[in-house]
C-alpha cells in the first residue's frame, strides 16, 4: 500500500502520516510577531500646509498672539521636536508644574550663591 501510494502521489491519511504533515506544516510556517509588538498611534506625515494649519489652529485655540510663532524659544522647541524619531512625549500638567517649581528653586539657589 505504501509503495503504491507514493508511486501514485496519493495523500496518505494514516494517523502517523497526518501527524507528520501537521508537524512539518507547523515548523515550515514563520511565526508572527504581532502578539509581541505594541501598537503605536499613527502620526500624520509632515507637510508645510499641515504644519501651517495646526499652528494657526493652536494660535486660535490658545489665544496666543500671532508674533509668538517668531519667538526664538518657540522656534527652538519646534526644531527640537522635529528631530524626534517617532513622537514627542508631552508632560502631564502635574509633571510640567513640578518641573517649573524645580527650575525656580534651582534658580533661587544659584542666585543665593
Amino acid at each position: 500500500y505504501l509503495k503504491w501510494a507514493t508511486s501514485k502521489n496519493f495523500l496518505l491519511m494514516l494517523p502517523e502520516d497526518t501527524k507528520r504533515r501537521q508537524v512539518e506544516a507547523a515548523s515550515s510556517t514563520q511565526r508572527s510577531l504581532d502578539n509581541h509588538l505594541v501598537p503605536r498611534d499613527q502620526v500624520p506625515h509632515y507637510s508645510e500646509c499641515a504644519f501651517q494649519d495646526v499652528s494657526i489652529q493652536w494660535l486660535i485655540e490658545t489665544d496666543q498672539p500671532i508674533h509668538i510663532l517668531q519667538n526664538p524659544a518657540f522656534q527652538q522647541m519646534i526644531i527640537l521636536a522635529s528631530r524626534a524619531n517617532h513622537s514627542v512625549k508631552i508632560l502631564t500638567l502635574k509633571q510640567t508644574r513640578q518641573s517649573i517649581i524645580d527650575l525656580f528653586k534651582s534658580n533661587l539657589r544659584e542666585l543665593r550663591k
